[in-house]
């Protein structure tokens, strides 16, 4: 009778493989959490800040837009400003960290599916480019950001070098379907509201989240798509400027037709994407079992 209550040696293979997994991903740990947390704080901020100044320029009050480096600029410029860029370098490394443990263990479980596995090449780009940002913000708090600065025009010479073509190509592609459109079907589709806690929150703090979310994910995969882009025409040296992030981005907008008008929608809309950041900070699901899936399990379906 033992013998036939048994669990069977194939149950018990995936038990096992289930157990190691869990037990091996960092997103589970406290720490990691607690960093990751702050970092959608400190990503919010340097989506708020530039968004308002675009607004600003869309108005007529400001004579460029802001880039995220520029905005960490603008913290360390504040009242106890080296201490502020200690937490913004904190949160940096906790958002980047982040990036890396979502692209390789897949906590949120997009999978291996298309969708799933540009899912997470987003992830890592973003990875990235966050310790892009972190290096700046360290510069910023050494002294030494000339030294960051000079090296800041990566696809000018990135081209030049063996394979950079190929490579800037690749990332540029990342950036426009592993970020851009994936984030903008995302924000259409209401597909990010599977990582929010929604049962815990209020019925305001719900609406509010959700609507956020929408604007602020559909505008930043817009402004993500073009970054990409940009990537792509800088490969084949047609963009002959050096800012292709989000302050070239958004000069690209400023100069098309109604471009004002774009600036200020666009500005508008990573305000919203910096508000719906930092309340991802508390709402965040930081990983999901198989079993928390149910009929959700698709990428896009939830």
């Amino acid at each position: 009778m033992a013998l036939a209550n048994a669990p069977q040696p194939a149950v018990l293979a995936h038990d096992l493989r289930n157990v190691g997994r869990f037990g091996r991903n960092p997103a589970r740990r406290v720490w990691i959490e607690r960093l990751s947390r702050l970092g959608f704080v400190i990503r919010g901020i340097i989506y708020f800040v530039p968004g308002v100044f675009a607004l600003e320029w869309a108005l007529g009050r400001q004579r460029q837009p802001m880039s995220q480096a520029s905005a960490i600029d603008v913290i360390g410029q504040q009242p106890f400003g080296r201490v502020l860029l200690v937490v913004v370098a904190v949160g940096l490394a906790g958002y980047a960290a982040w990036g890396v443990v979502r692209a390789i263990y897949d906590p949120l479980r997009r999978g291996h599916s298309p969708v799933g596995i540009a899912l997470r090449l987003g992830y890592a780009a973003s990875a990235i480019a966050y310790l892009g940002l972190l290096v700046a913000t360290l510069g910023l708090l050494t002294g030494s950001l000339s030294q960051v600065r000079q090296h800041q025009d990566w696809t000018v010479w990135l081209p030049a070098r063996p394979f950079g073509a190929v490579i800037l190509v690749a990332v540029g592609l990342c950036w426009i379907f592993g970020s851009g459109i994936t984030q903008i079907v995302m924000g259409w589709r209401h597909t990010f509201e599977r990582d929010l806690a929604l049962e815990r929150m209020g019925g305001i703090e719900r609406r509010w989240a959700i609507g956020l979310g929408r604007v602020g994910l559909v505008s930043r995969g817009i402004v993500f798509t073009i970054i990409g882009l940009l990537l792509v025409a800088a490969a084949f040296h047609l963009h002959s400027r050096s800012d292709t992030g989000l302050e070239g981005a958004l000069r690209e907008l400023a100069n098309q037709p109604f471009g004002h008008t774009l600036l200020g929608a666009a500005g508008l809309g990573l305000m919203a994407f910096g508000s719906y950041s930092a309340m991802c900070a508390r709402w965040m699901r930081m990983h999901r079992a198989a079993d928390d899936l149910g009929s959700s399990s698709h990428p896009h379906s939830s």
